[in-house]
């Protein structure tokens, strides 16, 4: 195994785990898919091996590093790349559509401290930015979930949201012993690849994902209490609404497919509740 050993010392704050060897560097590069007309934003670049890796086969690559003493180790590293930009900065509160100026559209490629990565997902999901695709690595409790279908754990407004956008699927499993230090989960790198356009069509997108985010308030309660509660509706007239969508009144969220929310959602517009 071949190894870069001068790197900083880690961040437990900023869930900093690192992946070493430069094999496994090639393999989430090739995973990703990047092609040399492509413009990569990579967030969370640490020391730079996988930036090189995307440098060598993409047109351009913008690093992001929120650490600021990784920052030289980052810039040594891709030194030999006129292909990269460094960027320090939390791309939490970066503007992104700043970072990515000049782009048509990028590809992401990610290897995402875990316990930031469902605010980043909300934002770069919401952020209106011309993503072509998202390849990251995930703790793979939640790659799954972001991939979940009906009836399974982490079926909700984050996944739904993402495959409204996007084709997701887990592409590889990595053990813990693959990093330094070591997690004490399993990881997976997940791709996330733009739709031409969403599975359902709805009139208002914005009004499904309102709908989508009320009916899910609370999980364990019938989406008619949901109705009720999230839209200050009558019981009986969240009941009608569920009826008209082919539903009944003991339905729940997280058992509901999309083309069914798609259905409350028109028959909630069209009686001007929503």
């Amino acid at each position: 195994m071949r190894q870069q050993t001068n790197t900083p010392r880690l961040k437990h704050s900023l869930g900093q785990n690192f992946i070493l060897d430069e094999r496994v560097q090639a393999e989430l590069a090739d995973l990703s898919g990047v092609g040399k007309e492509d413009a990569v934003l990579e967030i969370g670049a640490g020391s730079g091996m996988l930036t090189r890796e995307l440098a060598s086969r993409c047109r351009e690559v913008r690093a992001v590093e929120v650490d600021r003493e990784m920052i030289p180790y980052l810039k040594a590293a891709t030194l030999s790349c006129p292909n990269v930009r460094v960027i320090q900065g939390d791309a939490l509160r970066l503007s992104l559509s700043e970072v990515t100026e000049g782009w048509e559209a990028f590809r992401i490629v990610a290897n995402l401290p875990y316990h930031i990565t469902s605010q980043l997902m909300t934002r770069l999901l919401k952020g209106g930015l011309p993503i072509r695709s998202i390849h990251c690595m995930l703790q793979k409790e939640t790659a799954l979930k972001l991939c979940a279908g009906r009836g399974e754990d982490g079926y909700g407004p984050l996944a739904l949201r993402a495959q409204w956008m996007y084709d997701c699927e887990v592409l590889k499993v990595y053990p813990p012993k693959v990093f330094t230090p070591p997690p004490k989960v399993d990881s997976a790198f997940l791709a996330m690849v733009r739709r031409d356009a969403p599975p359902e069509e709805v009139s208002d997108e914005d009004a499904l994902f309102r709908l989508i985010t009320g009916v899910f308030a609370q999980r364990r309660k019938t989406m008619l209490n949901n109705l009720t509660a999230s839209f200050q509706l009558t019981r009986e007239d969240a009941q009608e609404v569920l009826t008209e969508a082919g539903l009944s009144e003991t339905a729940r969220a997280d058992r509901t497919e999309l083309k069914a929310l798609v259905r409350i959602t028109e028959r909630m517009l069209e009686k001007g509740w929503l």
